[in-house]
């Protein structure tokens, strides 16, 4: 197989994985970054503290397994411990719900019923996020037939909770996940509403932080040669250097527009407001390592999006880390849900203001003890996550149709005969091990292509 000159645009998870992997089979690569590596995974320093901005979680480590094996590593250097508590307390307007559900808990029962239902698709997700949809491939047939037989005639995650009548808390939230691919319960894919069952006993951080994941992709990516030119942004596809592969690692909306065809007006996902401060005294061994405040009403929720509005009351995800025995200060990162308008959001906002209080407030807390003042603080807010390209700060981009999300979508990895790509453009949703099992797949069609 001939060597190759790839260009790969945007030096986040995916652009810099597959950057590797291609590397690694003797393609000449070069990353352009227009700002620094990482994309939402990064590192913010304020006063004395660095905070690791971005996923916060790491689910279905095998992804990243297949990854170092197909690199050839033999260790894994991110070290990763599971979060006790799973995917967190769920704070619902129907009481709070750990995920899983625990032994003794009177919704136990109710979520033994709801796993024993998903739990045989549970063998099939790593072919899933790393094959490429094909009708001729026979593990990705028998992974297809196996989450079509959970889904079955249900398209969105709204309307696959509604049919099995779970009780309220329990269904609220499990709904809630619907928000991993940046919209409601009733418009977001019914795989979805199936992650709980599929990760709650599967959730993991590195031990140094996420920001270990962005260290060890940067360290594959030098020791193969790979080329990183940061701070150089990509204007036109037509001026980059003479390449014969590229591949997008950006929002389609960017590589549409690189292109110099016309972006597509659409709805977009939701975007976020990212608080990141040191953790409490106060709140130590208090907070669980992730809690989740739930919108009290979904469709209340997704008209606002819709609308680009601030709704009445918003996701919420609150992860502590105290990172006891590591040397480092307890961190704690704050994610309100916002919708994508391109324009950020003061702490000091009276809509900011008063989610706050109602976070505090699930968390058996008080705003000041959750934020004091003055204190090291960093805050993200959509027009953060519009530098990267993504519509008005839209985190997972355009919103899709639910028939378009998940592992059977027909979005193209390949564009033309020597432009793909890779990333959330093809993997919407669903973290890391999306964004991973994007590069591994494009690793594949590349090969089956001849590069």
């Amino acid at each position: 197989m001939p060597s190759a000159r790839v260009a790969v645009i945007g030096a986040g998870v995916s652009g810099l994985t597959l950057a590797a992997l291609l590397a690694q089979r003797g393609h000449r690569v070069t990353v352009y970054e227009r700002d620094r590596p990482g994309g939402k995974l990064r590192r913010e320093t304020s006063g004395d503290l660095t905070f690791d901005t971005g996923p916060s979680l790491f689910t279905f480590p095998e992804v990243w397994r297949r990854v170092l094996a197909r690199l050839g590593e033999k260790s894994d250097p991110l070290d990763l411990y599971p979060l006790p508590g799973g995917l967190g307390v769920h704070h619902t307007p129907h009481g709070p719900v750990p995920l899983p559900v625990p032994a003794g808990h009177a919704l136990h029962a109710e979520w033994e019923r709801y796993a024993a239902e998903v739990r045989p698709l549970r063998p099939h997700v790593l072919t899933l996020l790393t094959t490429p949809p094909s009708l001729t491939h026979p593990a990705f047939l028998r992974a297809s037939a196996a989450l079509l037989r959970v889904t079955g005639p249900h398209l969105t995650a709204g309307g696959w909770l509604r049919a099995r009548i779970f009780p309220p808390a329990l269904h609220h939230a499990l709904a809630v996940h619907a928000l991993n691919a940046g919209q409601g319960p009733d418009e977001g894919s019914v795989l979805y509403a199936l992650l709980p069952a599929l990760m709650a006993d599967d959730v993991f951080r590195p031990w140094r932080g996420m920001g270990a994941v962005l260290d060890a992709l940067l360290g594959y990516c030098a020791a193969r040669g790979v080329q990183l030119r940061s701070g150089e942004p990509v204007t036109s596809l037509h001026a980059l250097p003479d390449h014969d592969l590229t591949v997008s690692a950006v929002d389609p909306a960017r590589v549409t527009a690189l292109r110099g065809l016309p972006v597509p007006r659409g709805p977009l996902s939701v975007s976020g407001l990212a608080l990141y401060a040191p953790l409490p005294d106060a709140l130590h061994g208090r907070l669980p390592a992730t809690s989740v405040v739930t919108p009290d009403d979904y469709p209340a929720f997704a008209a606002a999006m819709r609308a680009r509005a601030l709704p009445p009351s918003t996701l919420a995800l609150v992860h502590a880390d105290p990172q006891s025995g590591t040397g480092r200060a307890g961190r704690l990162a704050l994610l309100l849900t916002v919708p994508p308008t391109g324009r950020d959001l003061p702490v000091t906002h009276p809509w900011v203001q008063s989610q706050l209080r109602r976070v505090a407030a699930a968390l058996g807390t008080d705003p000041v003890t959750l934020l004091p003042a003055p204190g090291p603080l960093i805050s993200l807010g959509p027009q953060h996550y519009a530098q990267g390209g993504a519509p008005g700060g839209a985190i997972y981009g355009t919103a899709l149709p639910a028939w378009r999300s998940g592992p059977l979508h027909p979005q193209p990895y390949r564009l033309t005969s020597t432009l793909w790509q890779v990333g959330t453009g093809v993997h919407p949703g669903g973290g890391l091990p999306a964004v991973l099992g994007s590069a591994l797949i494009v690793d594949t069609l590349l090969r089956t292509h001849g590069h």
